[in-house]
């Protein structure tokens, strides 16, 4: 004879063992979409701070926009290459 506390479902709460599935599967959701947003605040991050572009590429840039002159970027170039 089942207890009138646990009401037939075998200790599995009022949802039965499929609560467990669906409480396992949303923490699976929100770790994997931490994990894609820290992943895309890094990528960010590098972009910004620069990574990736060469000291040339910089230059080159910085003369396009009038930063620096041409004998100000030749005198770079030299040096880097």
């Amino acid at each position: 004879m089942v207890g009138f506390g646990m009401m037939g479902n075998y200790g599995y709460g009022m949802m039965g063992s499929g609560g467990m599935f669906f409480g396992l599967l949303f923490w699976i959701i929100i770790i994997v979409l931490a994990y894609f947003l820290i992943k895309s605040l890094i990528e960010q991050n590098k972009t910004r701070s620069g990574e990736g572009k060469s000291a040339l590429d910089i230059a080159k840039e910085r003369y396009a926009k009038g930063e620096i002159t041409k004998e100000e970027f030749e005198e770079i170039k030299g040096r880097l290459i």
